[in-house]
Protein backbone atom coordinates (compact mmCIF):
# COMPACT_ATOMS: atom_id res chain seq x y z
CA UNK A 1 0.00 0.00 0.00
CA UNK A 2 3.08 2.20 0.27
CA UNK A 3 3.37 3.29 -3.30
CA UNK A 4 -0.46 4.53 -2.97
CA UNK A 5 1.03 6.98 -0.10
CA UNK A 6 3.92 7.76 -1.97
CA UNK A 7 1.71 8.41 -5.23
CA UNK A 8 -0.71 10.58 -3.42
CA UNK A 9 2.75 12.91 -2.01
CA UNK A 10 4.29 12.76 -5.44
CA UNK A 11 0.93 14.75 -7.17
CA UNK A 12 1.20 16.83 -4.23
CA UNK A 13 4.86 17.66 -5.15
CA UNK A 14 3.91 18.17 -8.70
CA UNK A 15 0.86 20.04 -9.40
CA UNK A 16 2.52 22.39 -11.80
CA UNK A 17 4.06 19.23 -13.65
CA UNK A 18 0.61 17.62 -14.35
CA UNK A 19 0.32 20.43 -17.35
CA UNK A 20 3.06 19.52 -18.96
CA UNK A 21 3.21 15.58 -18.27
CA UNK A 22 2.25 13.17 -21.81
CA UNK A 23 -0.52 10.71 -21.38
CA UNK A 24 -0.62 7.76 -23.52
CA UNK A 25 -2.49 4.41 -23.88
CA UNK A 26 -0.73 0.82 -24.15
CA UNK A 27 -2.66 -1.68 -25.63
CA UNK A 28 -4.38 -4.56 -23.51
CA UNK A 29 -6.90 -6.60 -25.63
CA UNK A 30 -8.13 -6.53 -29.23
CA UNK A 31 -10.29 -8.02 -31.04
CA UNK A 32 -13.31 -7.37 -28.46
CA UNK A 33 -16.65 -7.46 -30.41
CA UNK A 34 -18.61 -4.12 -29.05
CA UNK A 35 -16.92 -3.28 -25.56
CA UNK A 36 -18.63 -1.64 -23.26
CA UNK A 37 -16.71 -1.53 -20.22
CA UNK A 38 -13.88 -2.76 -17.62
CA UNK A 39 -14.34 -3.40 -14.10
CA UNK A 40 -12.38 -5.46 -11.58
CA UNK A 41 -12.91 -8.20 -8.66
CA UNK A 42 -12.14 -6.31 -5.31
CA UNK A 43 -8.94 -7.14 -3.94
CA UNK A 44 -7.65 -9.36 -7.27
CA UNK A 45 -4.92 -7.27 -9.01
CA UNK A 46 -4.69 -10.27 -11.62
CA UNK A 47 -8.09 -10.03 -13.74
CA UNK A 48 -9.52 -7.38 -15.67
CA UNK A 49 -13.06 -7.97 -16.75
CA UNK A 50 -14.52 -6.81 -20.02
CA UNK A 51 -18.03 -6.87 -20.92
CA UNK A 52 -19.02 -7.25 -24.43
CA UNK A 53 -22.66 -6.11 -25.62
CA UNK A 54 -24.12 -8.70 -26.70
CA UNK A 55 -23.82 -10.66 -23.36
CA UNK A 56 -20.45 -12.22 -22.96
CA UNK A 57 -17.96 -11.31 -19.98
CA UNK A 58 -14.60 -11.71 -21.31
CA UNK A 59 -11.58 -12.30 -18.98
CA UNK A 60 -7.97 -10.39 -19.26
CA UNK A 61 -5.47 -12.66 -16.54
CA UNK A 62 -2.57 -11.07 -16.27
CA UNK A 63 -2.70 -9.02 -18.93
CA UNK A 64 -3.63 -11.42 -21.44
CA UNK A 65 -6.87 -11.81 -23.01
CA UNK A 66 -8.18 -15.52 -22.33
CA UNK A 67 -9.49 -17.17 -25.52
CA UNK A 68 -12.74 -18.52 -23.02
CA UNK A 69 -14.98 -16.48 -21.89
CA UNK A 70 -15.96 -15.85 -17.88
CA UNK A 71 -19.49 -16.05 -18.82
CA UNK A 72 -21.76 -16.40 -21.87
CA UNK A 73 -25.33 -15.53 -21.96
CA UNK A 74 -25.63 -13.67 -25.68
CA UNK A 75 -28.95 -16.46 -25.71
CA UNK A 76 -30.76 -13.84 -23.20
CA UNK A 77 -29.39 -10.82 -23.86
CA UNK A 78 -30.47 -9.20 -27.69
CA UNK A 79 -28.13 -6.47 -28.70
CA UNK A 80 -29.37 -3.79 -30.25
CA UNK A 81 -28.09 0.34 -30.97
CA UNK A 82 -28.95 1.47 -27.21
CA UNK A 83 -29.30 -1.61 -25.20
CA UNK A 84 -27.53 -4.96 -24.87
CA UNK A 85 -25.46 -6.40 -21.84
CA UNK A 86 -24.55 -2.67 -20.39
CA UNK A 87 -22.48 -3.01 -16.71
CA UNK A 88 -21.16 -5.16 -14.23
CA UNK A 89 -20.54 -5.20 -10.18
CA UNK A 90 -18.33 -6.92 -8.32
CA UNK A 91 -19.84 -7.78 -4.60
CA UNK A 92 -17.74 -6.44 -1.86
CA UNK A 93 -17.33 -9.52 -0.81
CA UNK A 94 -16.31 -11.18 -3.79
CA UNK A 95 -12.91 -12.79 -2.90
CA UNK A 96 -15.01 -15.01 -0.57
CA UNK A 97 -18.91 -15.89 -2.18
CA UNK A 98 -17.99 -15.43 -6.12
CA UNK A 99 -21.07 -12.93 -6.33
CA UNK A 100 -21.26 -10.56 -9.38
CA UNK A 101 -23.97 -8.43 -10.86
CA UNK A 102 -25.03 -7.54 -14.36
CA UNK A 103 -27.44 -4.95 -15.74
CA UNK A 104 -29.01 -6.24 -19.25
CA UNK A 105 -31.99 -5.33 -21.02
CA UNK A 106 -34.56 -7.62 -23.02
CA UNK A 107 -36.58 -7.38 -25.69
CA UNK A 108 -36.78 -5.16 -28.77
CA UNK A 109 -36.87 -1.48 -28.87
CA UNK A 110 -40.47 -1.11 -28.41
CA UNK A 111 -40.59 -3.18 -25.16
CA UNK A 112 -37.35 -3.34 -23.42
CA UNK A 113 -36.99 -4.19 -19.61
CA UNK A 114 -33.96 -3.72 -17.81
CA UNK A 115 -32.67 -6.72 -15.78
CA UNK A 116 -30.18 -6.28 -12.23
CA UNK A 117 -29.17 -10.05 -12.53
CA UNK A 118 -26.39 -12.37 -9.70
CA UNK A 119 -24.10 -14.59 -10.84
CA UNK A 120 -21.49 -16.47 -8.69
CA UNK A 121 -17.98 -17.56 -9.76
CA UNK A 122 -17.65 -21.13 -10.54
CA UNK A 123 -16.45 -23.29 -7.30
CA UNK A 124 -13.90 -25.55 -9.52
CA UNK A 125 -12.42 -22.59 -11.53
CA UNK A 126 -12.09 -18.72 -10.63
CA UNK A 127 -11.74 -17.86 -14.71
CA UNK A 128 -15.36 -19.48 -14.54
CA UNK A 129 -18.66 -18.42 -13.95
CA UNK A 130 -21.36 -20.30 -13.15
CA UNK A 131 -23.35 -19.84 -16.18
CA UNK A 132 -26.57 -21.78 -14.26
CA UNK A 133 -26.14 -19.54 -11.39
CA UNK A 134 -28.34 -16.84 -12.93
CA UNK A 135 -30.89 -15.19 -10.09
CA UNK A 136 -33.16 -11.90 -10.86
CA UNK A 137 -32.82 -9.11 -8.26
CA UNK A 138 -34.56 -6.44 -9.71
CA UNK A 139 -36.48 -6.02 -13.13
CA UNK A 140 -38.26 -2.71 -15.05
CA UNK A 141 -40.12 -2.15 -18.13
CA UNK A 142 -39.63 0.45 -19.51
CA UNK A 143 -42.42 3.12 -19.49
CA UNK A 144 -42.63 3.87 -23.42
CA UNK A 145 -42.15 2.59 -26.60
CA UNK A 146 -39.14 3.93 -27.25
CA UNK A 147 -36.73 2.40 -24.80
CA UNK A 148 -33.51 4.08 -24.61
CA UNK A 149 -32.17 6.20 -21.28
CA UNK A 150 -31.95 2.96 -19.47
CA UNK A 151 -28.29 4.23 -17.08
CA UNK A 152 -26.18 1.44 -17.48
CA UNK A 153 -23.83 1.23 -14.13
CA UNK A 154 -24.45 -0.21 -11.12
CA UNK A 155 -21.70 0.31 -8.31
CA UNK A 156 -21.23 -1.04 -4.40
CA UNK A 157 -20.44 1.82 -2.28
CA UNK A 158 -18.49 2.38 0.70
CA UNK A 159 -21.66 1.13 2.54
CA UNK A 160 -21.54 -1.91 1.02
CA UNK A 161 -24.92 -1.25 -0.95
CA UNK A 162 -25.45 -1.36 -4.64
CA UNK A 163 -26.34 2.07 -6.51
CA UNK A 164 -28.05 1.71 -9.81
CA UNK A 165 -28.63 5.12 -11.68
CA UNK A 166 -31.34 4.85 -14.16
CA UNK A 167 -32.17 6.91 -16.69
CA UNK A 168 -35.79 8.36 -17.64
CA UNK A 169 -36.27 5.44 -20.18
CA UNK A 170 -37.45 7.74 -22.83
CA UNK A 171 -35.58 9.39 -26.27
CA UNK A 172 -36.05 13.13 -26.61
CA UNK A 173 -37.24 15.50 -23.51
CA UNK A 174 -38.32 13.22 -20.52
CA UNK A 175 -41.96 11.51 -22.24
CA UNK A 176 -43.87 11.82 -19.54
CA UNK A 177 -44.45 15.29 -19.83
CA UNK A 178 -41.38 16.11 -17.92
CA UNK A 179 -42.74 14.36 -14.81
CA UNK A 180 -41.20 11.06 -14.58
CA UNK A 181 -37.68 11.78 -13.45
CA UNK A 182 -39.59 14.27 -10.79
CA UNK A 183 -42.00 11.89 -9.50
CA UNK A 184 -40.83 10.06 -6.38
CA UNK A 185 -43.44 7.09 -7.33
CA UNK A 186 -41.16 6.20 -11.15
CA UNK A 187 -37.54 4.80 -10.79
CA UNK A 188 -36.57 6.47 -13.75
CA UNK A 189 -34.56 9.42 -13.62
CA UNK A 190 -33.49 8.15 -10.00
CA UNK A 191 -30.15 6.99 -8.40
CA UNK A 192 -31.98 3.45 -6.52
CA UNK A 193 -29.47 2.40 -3.24
CA UNK A 194 -30.76 -1.51 -2.14
CA UNK A 195 -29.23 -4.26 -0.28
CA UNK A 196 -29.11 -6.87 -2.56
CA UNK A 197 -27.63 -9.22 0.78
CA UNK A 198 -31.28 -9.14 2.01
CA UNK A 199 -34.37 -9.98 0.46
CA UNK A 200 -38.04 -7.91 1.20
CA UNK A 201 -39.61 -9.88 -1.20
CA UNK A 202 -39.80 -13.61 -0.75
CA UNK A 203 -42.50 -14.62 -2.67
CA UNK A 204 -41.28 -12.93 -5.65
CA UNK A 205 -38.82 -14.20 -8.30
CA UNK A 206 -38.25 -11.09 -9.76
CA UNK A 207 -37.08 -9.14 -6.70
CA UNK A 208 -34.78 -10.03 -4.41
CA UNK A 209 -33.43 -7.33 -2.63
CA UNK A 210 -33.87 -5.34 1.11
CA UNK A 211 -34.49 -1.90 1.23
CA UNK A 212 -31.71 -0.10 3.33
CA UNK A 213 -32.44 1.81 6.82
CA UNK A 214 -31.59 5.42 6.29
CA UNK A 215 -33.20 5.40 2.21
CA UNK A 216 -34.95 8.81 2.42
CA UNK A 217 -38.48 7.97 1.05
CA UNK A 218 -38.95 4.62 2.26
CA UNK A 219 -42.68 3.75 3.60
CA UNK A 220 -44.00 6.67 2.21
CA UNK A 221 -47.17 6.35 0.41
CA UNK A 222 -46.89 7.79 -2.42
CA UNK A 223 -42.96 6.78 -3.31
CA UNK A 224 -40.90 4.54 -3.99
CA UNK A 225 -38.81 3.02 -1.11
CA UNK A 226 -34.94 1.95 -3.39
CA UNK A 227 -35.11 5.87 -4.52
CA UNK A 228 -32.40 7.35 -3.06
CA UNK A 229 -31.78 10.74 -5.52
CA UNK A 230 -33.77 11.84 -8.69
CA UNK A 231 -33.74 14.41 -11.58
CA UNK A 232 -31.32 12.65 -13.61
CA UNK A 233 -31.70 12.15 -18.09
CA UNK A 234 -29.33 9.00 -18.89
CA UNK A 235 -26.39 8.47 -16.07
CA UNK A 236 -25.36 6.09 -18.47
CA UNK A 237 -21.34 5.74 -17.06
CA UNK A 238 -21.10 6.11 -13.57
CA UNK A 239 -18.07 5.33 -10.77
CA UNK A 240 -17.40 5.61 -7.12
CA UNK A 241 -13.76 7.92 -5.97
CA UNK A 242 -12.31 4.82 -3.83
CA UNK A 243 -10.79 7.41 -1.49
CA UNK A 244 -13.79 9.44 -1.14
CA UNK A 245 -16.74 7.07 -1.37
CA UNK A 246 -18.49 9.82 -4.15
CA UNK A 247 -20.08 9.19 -6.79
CA UNK A 248 -19.39 10.87 -9.76
CA UNK A 249 -22.16 10.60 -12.73
CA UNK A 250 -22.12 11.34 -16.09
CA UNK A 251 -25.20 12.38 -17.20
CA UNK A 252 -26.09 12.14 -20.99
CA UNK A 253 -27.62 15.56 -22.15
CA UNK A 254 -30.60 16.13 -24.28
CA UNK A 255 -30.44 19.02 -27.50
CA UNK A 256 -27.91 21.63 -25.33
CA UNK A 257 -25.58 20.23 -22.29
CA UNK A 258 -23.48 17.46 -21.07
CA UNK A 259 -23.46 17.02 -17.36
CA UNK A 260 -21.14 15.86 -14.45
CA UNK A 261 -22.78 15.34 -11.37
CA UNK A 262 -21.35 14.10 -7.74
CA UNK A 263 -23.07 12.78 -5.19
CA UNK A 264 -21.64 11.74 -1.91
CA UNK A 265 -23.91 8.96 -0.28
CA UNK A 266 -23.30 9.97 3.13
CA UNK A 267 -25.14 13.52 2.74
CA UNK A 268 -26.94 14.19 -0.32
CA UNK A 269 -30.03 11.49 0.19
CA UNK A 270 -32.52 13.23 -1.66
CA UNK A 271 -30.74 15.41 -3.74
CA UNK A 272 -32.63 16.69 -7.00
CA UNK A 273 -30.30 16.91 -9.75
CA UNK A 274 -32.90 18.38 -12.28
CA UNK A 275 -33.88 17.17 -15.00
CA UNK A 276 -36.31 18.14 -17.03
CA UNK A 277 -36.31 21.31 -15.27
CA UNK A 278 -32.81 22.11 -16.12
CA UNK A 279 -30.13 20.33 -18.63
CA UNK A 280 -26.78 21.25 -16.89
CA UNK A 281 -27.36 24.42 -15.81
CA UNK A 282 -29.10 25.59 -18.34
CA UNK A 283 -33.06 26.16 -17.36
CA UNK A 284 -36.12 24.48 -19.69
CA UNK A 285 -39.41 25.12 -20.43
CA UNK A 286 -41.19 22.29 -18.03
CA UNK A 287 -44.01 23.52 -15.81
CA UNK A 288 -43.81 20.93 -13.21
CA UNK A 289 -40.93 22.65 -11.45
CA UNK A 290 -39.29 25.83 -11.00
CA UNK A 291 -35.67 26.51 -11.96
CA UNK A 292 -33.69 27.98 -10.80
CA UNK A 293 -34.47 27.06 -7.54
CA UNK A 294 -32.17 26.38 -4.59
CA UNK A 295 -33.82 23.13 -4.36
CA UNK A 296 -31.95 21.78 -7.48
CA UNK A 297 -28.36 20.32 -6.94
CA UNK A 298 -25.98 22.12 -10.24
CA UNK A 299 -24.01 19.90 -11.77
CA UNK A 300 -20.08 20.13 -10.77
CA UNK A 301 -19.66 20.98 -14.66
CA UNK A 302 -21.49 20.80 -17.77
CA UNK A 303 -20.35 21.49 -21.39
CA UNK A 304 -22.37 23.20 -24.36
CA UNK A 305 -23.09 20.72 -27.25
CA UNK A 306 -20.33 22.84 -29.49
CA UNK A 307 -17.63 21.36 -27.59
CA UNK A 308 -19.61 17.10 -27.16
CA UNK A 309 -22.93 15.57 -27.81
CA UNK A 310 -23.33 12.49 -25.62
CA UNK A 311 -20.66 12.29 -22.48
CA UNK A 312 -18.96 9.35 -21.13
CA UNK A 313 -18.79 9.13 -17.71
CA UNK A 314 -15.13 8.09 -16.65
CA UNK A 315 -13.54 7.74 -13.40
CA UNK A 316 -11.19 9.50 -10.91
CA UNK A 317 -7.47 8.44 -10.92
CA UNK A 318 -6.62 6.52 -7.47
CA UNK A 319 -3.36 4.62 -9.20
CA UNK A 320 0.35 4.65 -8.70
CA UNK A 321 1.76 4.91 -12.16
CA UNK A 322 0.77 8.25 -12.90
CA UNK A 323 1.53 10.26 -9.49
CA UNK A 324 0.78 13.75 -10.85
CA UNK A 325 -2.83 12.41 -11.93
CA UNK A 326 -3.96 11.05 -8.70
CA UNK A 327 -7.02 12.72 -7.63
CA UNK A 328 -7.75 13.81 -11.07
CA UNK A 329 -11.31 12.87 -13.15
CA UNK A 330 -11.05 11.53 -16.46
CA UNK A 331 -13.78 11.43 -18.99
CA UNK A 332 -14.71 11.72 -22.76
CA UNK A 333 -17.70 12.55 -25.26
CA UNK A 334 -18.65 9.33 -27.07
CA UNK A 335 -19.76 10.89 -29.90
CA UNK A 336 -17.53 13.89 -30.69
CA UNK A 337 -14.24 11.44 -29.88
CA UNK A 338 -12.38 13.54 -27.33
CA UNK A 339 -11.46 13.43 -23.37
CA UNK A 340 -10.41 15.37 -21.26
CA UNK A 341 -8.94 15.18 -17.34
CA UNK A 342 -10.40 17.45 -14.74
CA UNK A 343 -8.46 18.98 -11.70
CA UNK A 344 -9.81 19.75 -8.92
CA UNK A 345 -6.94 20.78 -6.79
CA UNK A 346 -7.84 24.53 -6.85
CA UNK A 347 -11.33 23.75 -5.62
CA UNK A 348 -13.25 25.02 -8.80
CA UNK A 349 -12.41 22.08 -12.11
CA UNK A 350 -9.59 23.37 -14.38
CA UNK A 351 -10.34 21.07 -17.77
CA UNK A 352 -7.39 19.98 -19.82
CA UNK A 353 -7.90 18.38 -23.36
CA UNK A 354 -5.92 14.64 -23.81
CA UNK A 355 -8.02 13.62 -26.80
CA UNK A 356 -4.58 13.73 -28.79
CA UNK A 357 -2.97 11.80 -25.78
CA UNK A 358 -5.79 8.77 -25.63
CA UNK A 359 -5.67 8.15 -29.30
CA UNK A 360 -7.11 6.10 -31.25
CA UNK A 361 -10.28 7.48 -29.20
CA UNK A 362 -13.25 6.71 -31.32
CA UNK A 363 -16.54 5.42 -29.52
CA UNK A 364 -15.08 5.50 -25.89
CA UNK A 365 -17.76 4.07 -23.89
CA UNK A 366 -16.10 3.90 -20.64
CA UNK A 367 -12.92 4.76 -18.61
CA UNK A 368 -13.03 2.12 -16.08
CA UNK A 369 -10.29 0.88 -13.42
CA UNK A 370 -8.83 -2.09 -12.09
CA UNK A 371 -8.12 -3.20 -8.24
CA UNK A 372 -4.72 -0.94 -8.34
CA UNK A 373 -6.33 2.24 -9.45
CA UNK A 374 -5.31 2.78 -12.86
CA UNK A 375 -7.71 3.70 -15.78
CA UNK A 376 -8.66 1.88 -19.02
CA UNK A 377 -9.86 3.26 -21.80
CA UNK A 378 -12.64 1.12 -23.98
CA UNK A 379 -13.16 1.84 -27.81
CA UNK A 380 -16.67 0.61 -28.74
CA UNK A 381 -16.49 0.85 -32.00
CA UNK A 382 -12.79 -0.17 -32.48
CA UNK A 383 -12.93 -3.14 -29.98
CA UNK A 384 -10.02 -2.58 -27.88
CA UNK A 385 -9.21 -2.01 -24.41
CA UNK A 386 -5.78 0.55 -23.88
CA UNK A 387 -4.12 1.20 -20.31
CA UNK A 388 -3.38 4.90 -19.63
CA UNK A 389 -0.34 5.47 -18.40
CA UNK A 390 2.52 8.21 -19.13
CA UNK A 391 5.20 8.91 -21.45
CA UNK A 392 7.97 7.77 -21.09
CA UNK A 393 6.50 4.71 -19.71
CA UNK A 394 7.27 4.46 -15.89
CA UNK A 395 10.67 1.85 -15.36
CA UNK A 396 8.72 -2.01 -15.26
CA UNK A 397 11.78 -4.10 -14.56
CA UNK A 398 9.85 -7.46 -14.86
CA UNK A 399 7.63 -6.47 -17.64
CA UNK A 400 4.46 -7.41 -15.71
CA UNK A 401 2.43 -4.03 -16.24
CA UNK A 402 2.99 -2.98 -13.35
CA UNK A 403 5.55 -0.13 -13.03
CA UNK A 404 8.78 -1.18 -9.96
CA UNK A 405 7.35 2.01 -7.95
CA UNK A 406 4.17 -0.22 -7.68
CA UNK A 407 5.06 -3.54 -7.28
CA UNK A 408 3.50 -4.81 -4.43
CA UNK A 409 0.46 -7.35 -3.78
CA UNK A 410 -2.89 -6.24 -2.71
CA UNK A 411 -2.53 -7.89 0.56
CA UNK A 412 0.51 -6.70 1.51
CA UNK A 413 -0.44 -3.91 3.96
CA UNK A 414 3.26 -3.42 4.78
CA UNK A 415 4.70 -3.92 1.74
CA UNK A 416 7.82 -6.05 2.30
CA UNK A 417 7.09 -8.03 -0.43
CA UNK A 418 4.85 -11.02 1.53
CA UNK A 419 1.71 -11.71 3.08
CA UNK A 420 2.16 -12.76 6.12
CA UNK A 421 1.53 -12.55 9.93
CA UNK A 422 2.60 -9.03 9.82
CA UNK A 423 -0.18 -7.92 7.16
CA UNK A 424 -2.99 -10.02 9.39
CA UNK A 425 -2.05 -8.57 12.55
CA UNK A 426 -2.50 -4.70 10.53
CA UNK A 427 -5.92 -5.71 9.41
CA UNK A 428 -7.22 -6.70 12.89
CA UNK A 429 -5.61 -3.81 14.53
CA UNK A 430 -7.60 -1.82 12.25
CA UNK A 431 -11.04 -3.53 12.23
CA UNK A 432 -13.96 -1.54 11.56
CA UNK A 433 -11.90 1.33 10.28
CA UNK A 434 -10.84 2.89 6.86
CA UNK A 435 -7.24 3.20 5.22
CA UNK A 436 -4.56 0.78 3.78
CA UNK A 437 -6.23 -2.23 5.49
CA UNK A 438 -10.01 -1.79 3.57
CA UNK A 439 -8.20 -4.35 0.63
CA UNK A 440 -11.40 -3.81 -0.90
CA UNK A 441 -12.43 -0.44 -0.75
CA UNK A 442 -15.93 -0.66 0.94
CA UNK A 443 -15.13 2.28 3.32
CA UNK A 444 -14.28 -0.43 6.05
CA UNK A 445 -11.69 -3.28 7.32
CA UNK A 446 -13.83 -6.53 8.23
CA UNK A 447 -14.54 -10.34 6.81
CA UNK A 448 -13.95 -9.35 3.47
CA UNK A 449 -10.96 -7.64 3.74
CA UNK A 450 -9.81 -11.01 5.67
CA UNK A 451 -11.06 -13.07 2.76
CA UNK A 452 -8.46 -11.23 0.42
CA UNK A 453 -5.91 -11.32 2.52
CA UNK A 454 -6.17 -14.92 2.84
CA UNK A 455 -6.36 -15.59 -0.26
CA UNK A 456 -3.36 -14.14 -1.17
CA UNK A 457 -0.87 -15.19 1.62
CA UNK A 458 2.52 -16.16 1.13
Amino acid sequence: MMPRILAILGALSLGAAVHAQTLVTTSVATGLTKPMQVAFAPGDDARLFVIEQRGIVKLIKNGVLQSTAFLNIDTVVPEQTYSGLLGIAFHPNYAANGRFFLFHTTGATAAITVWLVEYTRSAANPDIADATSRRVMFKLATPSTQGYHLGGSPLFGADGLLYLPLGDGGYTGDPAGGTRSQSLSSLWGKVLRIDIDGDDFPADAEANYHIPAGNPYAGGVATDDAIFARGLRNPFRCSIDRATGKLWIGDVGGTAREEIDVLDPLTDATQNFGWNCVEGTLCTSNSNCSCPSTSLKAPLYDYTHSVGLCITGGSVYRGCAVPALVGQYLYADYQNNKAWRMNLATGSPVVTDITTQLAPISGIVSIGEDARGELYVVNHLNGTVRKITSNPLPPDGDGDGIPNSCETRIADVDNNGIVNAADLAMVLAAWNERGATDLNFDGRTDAADMAILLADWG
